[in-house]
């Protein structure tokens, strides 16, 4: 029996399947899948019609993936995978000769010979993918399928840069079509070091007995019943049918209508590589913690517009390669998202882990068969479309447009179908999409990478805090991280920078999870933030709260509810002001009673404010009136003035409340009003304030609210007792006053 692969020993061999693809990537950019390849088939006089049929080849052969699965299982993943690929780079050698054959025996004789080794090279590969597919999903954890897949498709980038700029420099130096073959017999050496290389790979080993039950193709009917693998099989060759012609066909695209040379239209690759470099760690990174389908589904919304951009570039100009270069670009990018996102959905959502063998072979063999077709279709298509030629509005017509007009087509049909594919975690596509477009997205990748860098406490509280500037949800994972962090100042740090970050579930629970322990000097800062977060789903957590047995944590339970607009606790904060004996926790019940508004509690306010004596307390209590009253903004501008320049401040509203009350009472208390601001003007304090108080009572009761009257007798009397040396007073009584004037 077949011990299990740890982690360790998974990751601990990871590389050699990272050279593995490396070294593959040269063989497959200088021989069958690259664009020299092509180029090649185009300069032997092949037509577009008897390319596209030697590229399905590639392909079509796939379908022996059904019937040979189930030797592989016995034989063994990684030992069949070894021997048909090293057959397969064997056979590919015939590539070499194919010149000779067609200067010896002519034009169809070398058709003849690129076929068979085609078909050749395609049946060793097809077997080889039927046993990697099912190997691969066997030794790479899923855990960091999206990063390490991210890494080995850097890797493959970097050296697909390479070898496509070798073939650019090759193809560069002369006309003759030798210069192929330098690049083939380079493709094939290293195409053989990348087998050696998949030698030194863990698992693969063999499945005596795959499957008890079935026999012949019956085994693959569990297969055909998986609702969820059937569409996102379909979907996938959808996707395939419209785009791989229409990429395989386009360096003939560049070279007949745009008009670049072959090694222009080979050195495009490049661009395409350097996209989607740039961006593959940022997305595999986001695969495994946002899932494959949102990066997949955005792969293929950049896919759809290719084809558009195509179109509609340039030709025979200047500027024709620059644009092709960043059409490249964005083509990169979005192949990266498709290419990763689906293949990491298949291995973690699609396919079953005991099921793998039959479900690879259907998916080898269904995704050969259709990209076959495509390739014999799209290089009948071009045939038959050579007379095409004009405009539509403003969009150039030619042979290749009906490639890129079905592209663009299935592209949208495969968007529409991999949103019934089964997603691999629960967040949607439009949500994914929505955390682009809040806060600074690319400086919250930059934060997050250096989360993780963090040297020590110091860079790490500081890294921490940088991420709550960036106001995007792409940092909460770190954010919550941290407040598991064991060092206290980072977990505190943690909770000041969700409290500046825009609400949301996953942190409201984690602030309220922190609200409920036990770490006292932690919990009242969370109280704190969720009032500074204002999101409502915290009240029940402050309500809790209000009940604790610390009153630090009851005070800023108590302002958090008085933020959130909590009304149902306005007669339990009312209880505790006048009842509890700590005058932090009564200031603190006051203050959320006045951001409630709780006109009930006005009377209570007002004795506390007559009893208290600590000037701040005093001036925080003016406040909550204030707040109760409305128009917290002009109390806050009032008090500014008072305190630069008291007298031409008082005068000021003196003469703002005149006019607001000029059509509401008699010219007796308009005057009364006027003396009150001419004395003020003169810094006649004592003066002032006892027109002030005598405007108070002389005004008719009708002329304020019945909550206001109440504020305003109070301040009179207290005016009349302590004159200027209670200035709260003074500016309660003058914002009173103007705002609740009816």
């Amino acid at each position: 029996m077949t011990t299990a692969l740890t982690q360790a020993e998974k990751v601990r061999h990871l590389h050699w399947n990272t050279a593995l693809n490396g070294f593959g990537t040269v063989f497959f950019h200088l021989t069958y899948f690259g664009s020299a390849f092509v180029l090649f088939l185009n300069e032997l006089g092949f037509s577009s019609g008897e390319i596209g049929f030697l590229l399905s080849l590639l392909l079509f052969s796939n379908v022996i993936a059904l019937f040979v699965a189930p030797a592989i299982a016995r034989i063994g993943f990684k030992r069949s995978f070894v021997a048909v690929f090293g057959l397969g780079r064997f056979f590919s050698l015939g590539l070499l000769a194919v010149p000779w054959v067609l200067a010896t025996y002519g034009r169809q004789a070398a058709f003849t010979a690129v076929a068979l080794v085609v078909l050749a090279y395609s049946i060793c590969k097809a077997v080889g993918e039927t046993a990697i597919f099912p190997w691969s999903q066997e030794f790479i954890p899923d855990a960091i399928r999206g990063r390490y897949s991210a890494i080995n498709d850097i890797v493959t980038r970097l050296v697909g840069i390479a070898s496509i700029t070798f073939a650019g420099v090759v193809l560069g130096l002369s006309t003759d079509i030798n210069r192929f073959v330098i690049l083939f017999a380079v493709g094939v050496a290293s195409g053989s070091v990348s087998v050696w290389a998949s030698t030194h790979i863990v698992g693969g080993a063999a499945i005596p007995r795959p499957d008890k039950t079935a026999r012949g193709l019956g085994r693959f009917a569990l297969v055909l019943k998986d609702r969820n693998f059937v569409v996102y099989l379909i979907a996938f060759c959808v996707v395939t049918l419209g785009s791989l012609p229409m990429y395989s066909f386009l360096p003939l695209y560049m070279t007949e209508q745009i008009g670049l040379s072959d090694s222009a239209a080979v050195w495009l690759q490049i661009g395409t590589l350097l996209g989607g470099m740039s961006m593959t760690y940022v997305l595999g990174w986001a695969m495994d913690r946002y899932g494959s389908k949102p990066v997949l589904v955005l792969g293929l919304v950049l896919k759809a517009l290719l084809p558009i951009a195509w179109m509609l570039m340039p030709r025979e100009t200047q500027w024709s390669l620059p644009i092709a270069l960043g059409i490249a670009v964005i083509f990169g990018i979005g192949e990266v998202a498709w290419v990763n996102g689906a293949l990491r959905l298949l291995f973690v959502g699609a396919v079953p882990a005991q099921y793998k063998s039959q479900y690879m072979a259907v998916y080898t063999a269904a995704t050969g068969v259709v990209g076959g077709i495509s390739w014999l279709v799209g290089g009948r298509l071009l045939d038959a479309s050579a007379g095409i030629a004009g405009q539509l509005a403003f969009i150039p017509l030619d042979h290749f447009s009906p490639l890129f007009i079905i592209g663009l087509a299935l592209t949208l049909v495969g968007i529409i179908l991999f949103r019934r594919v089964r997603a691999d975690s629960p967040m949607s596509i439009g949500e994914f999409a929505g955390m682009f477009m809040h806060g600074n997205p690319i400086l919250a990748m930059g934060t997050v990478a250096r989360y993780y860098r963090a040297r020590d406490e110091r860079e790490l509280i500081a890294v921490t805090e940088r991420m709550s500037h960036t106001k995007s949800p792409l940092t909460e994972a770190e954010l919550l991280a941290a407040l598991k962090d064991p060092r206290f100042n980072v977990r505190f740090e943690a909770i000041i920078s969700i409290s500046r970050m825009d609400p949301s579930p996953q942190l409201i629970d984690a602030l309220c999870g922190i609200l409920d322990g036990t770490e006292l000097s932690l919990t009242v800062i969370a109280a704190w933030a969720l009032g500074r977060l204002g999101d409502p789903s915290a009240i029940p957590a402050l309500r809790r709260g209000l009940h604790s047995e610390y009153r630090s944590i009851q005070a800023h339970c108590a302002r958090a509810l008085g933020t959130l607009g909590d009304k149902v606790s306005i007669p339990d904060l009312r209880e505790r002001m006048l009842s509890a004996e700590d005058k932090g926790l009564r200031m603190a019940c006051a203050a959320a009673l006045g951001n409630l508004g709780a006109d009930e509690a006005v009377p209570d306010l007002l004795e506390m404010l007559r009893t208290t004596e600590n000037e701040g307390a005093r001036m925080e209590l003016a406040l909550a009136l204030a707040r109760i009253v409305g128009r917290e903004g002009h109390f806050i501008r009032l008090l500014r003035r008072l305190r630069e320049d008291q007298g031409t401040a008082a005068y000021q509203a003196a003469e703002a409340l005149k006019k607001r009350l000029k059509a509401r009472v008699d010219g007796e208390h308009l005057t009364r009003i006027q003396h009150c601001g001419d004395a003020f003007a003169k810094e006649e304090f004592a003066h002032a304030i006892a027109h002030l108080s005598e405007t108070i009572r002389g005004l008719p009761a009708q002329v304020h609210t019945s909550t206001g009257r109440q504020i305003l007798e109070e301040s009179a009397a207290r005016l009349d007792e302590h004159a200027d040396a209670r200035p709260e007073y003074l500016l309660l009584a003058l914002h009173t006053l103007y705002v609740t004037a009816q």
